[in-house]
């Protein structure tokens, strides 16, 4: 289960926390979520603080959007671990 809640919303973006697992069932609600701000040409940067887990869907969902600009932060020693081994820098590393 996947919660998905606006903590920050300003004329320049916006920010997502996440709350839960971001797994295959989710991804799905996740995406239209993301696209609805990505769509108005919105900064995203999602929270990962609650997040307990990201499997493969998941974290396919979040590469492509971090390729596309959108940055990731916090999370879980876990979360990040999961992120670093895919080569997703959070924001505030590597530059970001």
């Amino acid at each position: 289960m996947l919660r998905i809640s606006v903590v920050c919303q300003s004329p320049a973006g916006v920010v997502l926390k996440l709350e839960g697992w971001v797994s295959r069932e989710a991804v799905g609600l996740l995406r239209e979520e993301g696209h609805r701000w990505l769509g108005q040409e919105k900064g995203l940067v999602l929270d990962l603080e609650g997040v307990a887990f990201i499997d493969r869907a998941g974290l396919d969902l979040l590469a492509a959007w971090a390729a596309g600009g959108v940055k990731l932060r916090g999370g879980s020693l876990f979360v990040r671990t999961l992120l670093q081994r895919r080569g997703l820098a959070q924001e505030g590393e590597n530059g970001r």
